[in-house]
This record gives C-alpha cells, structure tokens and sequence, in this order.
C-alpha cells in the first residue's frame, strides 16, 4: 500500500502524541479531579470542571474563576510533561523530600521564587516541585514554560517573583 507523504506524517504525529503524554496502552493520562499550583504567595486550586479558586495570601484576598472543561483540559495538557517526569514525586514521596533537604545539585541563588503542581484524581496524588534558583540558567527553558502557565491563570500576579 502505498502512502502519500501527509499520511505517513500524520501517523508518525499520532506515535509521537502518544509516546509523548503516555496516552496510549497502559500509560493512559489519568483522569484528574483537580490540579493544584503553588507559587510565592499564592495557591490555585482548579476543579475537573474548570471552577477555580485561588488564595493570594500577603493580601489575605480569595478569589473564583472559571476557565470551563476546556481550560481544565488545556491546564492538564500543559502540565502533563511534568507529571510524568522523573522528578514528580507521589504524595508518600513529598515528605522525605522535604526532610532530605537536598534541593539543588547545580549553581544555586536564593530569593528567585519557585511552582508546585499537584495533581489529584482517584488514581493519582503526584507532586512536581521547581526552586527557580537551582541552576537557573540550565532550567531556564522549563522555568519559562512552568512561568507561563502560571501566567496563563485568570489569577493576580504571585508576588516574590523575578
């Protein structure tokens, strides 16, 4: 059988998406009941369906958004790389890390800020921690990616931030 030139590419794109977010066979993407950021100042909450709430704490000011399925969806898209990453870490993992106090393994400046992701579901409680500090300029690229996401919520600007 012979293909054209599109088919082949548009198969080679579908390989790609499910190797890429562990879509296919026994990786499938959980399903999640909510996901979580964590920022200088800051705490976002965002429900399967979209509802979303955030903290901003200095200001002791709370707030609600709604961002619909789609936004849900987009928002687990994005952070999906990270959750399936080698450093997330399951919520039994969270505290040992903690206690360990082995954050950085690279050049490191303080007061540079930092993200949590959590990702809750029925079968998924993962964690996913960045301290912009540690070796900035090698992490640069996934510390814009994890800034813009976080740029991308209908929430105030987190304060403490580069």
């Amino acid at each position: 059988m012979v293909r054209t030139v599109w088919e082949r590419v548009r198969a080679l794109g579908v390989i790609v998406s499910c190797v890429a977010t562990t879509s296919c066979g026994d990786g499938a993407v959980p399903t999640l009941d909510q996901i979580e950021i964590f920022a200088p100042g800051m705490e976002i909450s965002v429900q399967q369906n979209g509802a979303g709430q955030y903290h901003q704490i200095s200001e002791r000011k709370t707030g609600h958004f709604d961002i619909g399925r789609e936004g849900f969806v987009k928002l687990q898209t994005q952070t999906e790389p990270f959750r399936i990453s080698d450093d997330s870490m399951s919520a039994k993992e969270v505290s040992n890390y903690i206690a360990s106090g082995q954050r950085c393994e690279g050049h490191y400046a303080t007061d540079q800020g930092g993200i949590s992701l959590h990702w809750k579901g029925e079968s998924v409680d993962q964690f996913y921690a960045v301290d912009y500090g540690c070796d900035g300029q090698r992490h640069a690229a996934r510390n814009k990616v994890l800034q813009g996401i976080l740029a991308s919520m209908p929430v105030p600007h987190p304060e403490f931030l580069p």
